[in-house]
């Protein structure tokens, strides 16, 4: 047994916890915590989970979590590559090219779709543009005609007579400048989440439509949960509790990968949509759910 493990056991025999009810206080399975207490890390999911459960069981025994982290880098420094690092390598960048190019084959209906309802509203465009060149001469004609027959009567109502036809002529013209904007309002592309594949613990989800994602994530229970990107950018790493609410926002990212260590435990948003595992918590408790972003993939 470590210091470390020693230190953990003997603060929670002294809480009076076995090892039943720290796994309840923590939602970490039992064979995590007595890994911890023996120093067996090697069993543990990652290294990652490793500082997350010391961090845990430290607090929930009253101990200061950052002098266990300490402690454990000590006697066991973190190698510099880890396993989940090497899982997303060049195989997987090769399967992405290759959805890209069937999602390209796929987006070709709706391209030539959009490009049907352009040329249309073209038409109807030319079409009230023919219209109002038409109608012009035919007002000219009705204003000299007008003109004609006010003079036999007298110069001051021709004078009277010509304004309001001019009024007449402007208020069709804005007329037609108004129905002309409305049929050129482009519509806006429809965002979808759909579900790609699942492998084992990692699922991943195709979110087409748009480069911008935001993902709001409610906890139903406690839960460790951490957020990053393809850069390795870490958006978030922390202990979700009942009834917190954290939101994350991206933009031209590849994809969302969120490490979630008690799936009951977190109901998740994405772009005001609930998000439906395709794992069940019931038979999965800790998941990876990668959100993969663009309108092609």
């Amino acid at each position: 047994m470590s210091e470390l493990g020693a230190r953990l056991k003997q603060a929670r025999m002294e809480k009076g916890y076995s090892l039943e009810d720290l796994q309840e206080i923590t939602k970490i399975q039992k064979r995590y915590l007595a890994a911890i207490e023996e120093g067996k890390f090697s069993i543990m999911p990652g290294t990652f989970y490793v500082r997350a459960f010391i961090k845990q069981y430290a607090e929930a025994v009253g101990l200061d979590a950052d002098e266990m982290l300490a402690m454990y880098k000590a006697e066991a420094p973190e190698p510099l590559i880890t396993g989940e690092t090497t899982g997303m390598s060049a195989p997987t960048m090769r399967r992405t090219s290759m959805r890209r190019a069937g999602k390209a084959a796929e987006a070709m209906p709706k391209i030539i779709l959009a490009l049907f309802i352009v040329v249309a509203i073209g038409i109807v465009w030319f079409l009230k543009a023919n219209q109002a060149a038409d109608t012009e001469p035919a007002e000219e004609i009705n204003e000299t005609e007008s003109t004609v027959q006010v003079e036999q009567v007298g110069p001051e109502d021709a004078e009277d007579a010509a304004p309001a036809e001019d009024a007449d002529s402007d208020e069709d013209e804005a007329a037609q400048e108004e129905s002309t904007e409305e049929a050129e309002e482009p519509e806006e592309p429809e965002t979808e989440l759909a579900v790609d594949r699942s492998e084992g613990e990692n699922t991943f989800y195709n979110l087409s439509g748009t480069d911008k994602v935001t993902v709001t994530l409610t906890g139903k229970g406690r839960s460790w949960i951490s957020v990053t990107d393809n850069t390795g950018k870490e958006y978030l790493s922390k202990s979700l509790e009942n009834g917190q609410t954290e939101t994350i926002e991206a933009e031209d990212v590849q994809w969302l990968r969120f490490r979630i260590g008690y799936v009951p435990g977190v109901e998740i948003s994405v772009n005001g949509n609930p998000l439906t595992y395709e794992i069940p918590g019931t038979e999965r408790v800790t998941q990876n759910i990668i959100i993969q972003l663009g309108t092609e993939q």
